[in-house]
């Protein structure tokens, strides 16, 4: 009886897990689409920076293989779209790598709900806002 009763619990547990459960698929999904840039945050070392909104069409566009491409250059705080760029990214570090000349150091991000926070090698605090367009 005991048998059973243990194949039973085992096969209910078996068909309730499903890969698409994983971790890496939700960030994979909350990342994919199109961000539009609509703040920068500068720091001048003391702790007081913030986000200030920017007019902007920069965007980047995550694909589900894991490689992007922007309109505009990721490796810097640029508004302006007249560079564009393309690398890969990595869900599980949350690290946005593009070649960004001598120093290829991989950019991390976090994701709350449709912004995403994008995080630059800086002294100060330095940050992109992108918002969610699609």
């Amino acid at each position: 009886m005991k048998q059973i009763l243990f194949t039973l619990i085992g096969i209910v547990l078996f068909i309730s897990c499903d890969s698409s459960d994983d971790a890496g698929n939700l960030l994979t999904s909350d990342i994919v689409g199109t961000w539009q840039l609509t703040a920068n945050l500068s720091d001048p070392g003391d702790g007081s920076g913030s986000f200030q909104s920017v007019s902007s069409n920069k965007t980047i566009t995550f694909n589900a293989d894991g490689t992007f491409t922007s309109n505009g250059n990721v490796c810097d705080m640029s508004i302006t779209t007249s560079t564009n760029t393309s690398g890969t990214y990595n869900t599980t570090d949350k690290t946005i790598n593009a070649n960004c000349g001598t120093t290829n150091l991989p950019i991390s991000y976090t994701i709350d709900n449709l912004s995403m926070d994008i995080s630059y090698f800086c002294i100060e605090a330095c940050q992109s806002r992108y918002r969610k367009i699609n």
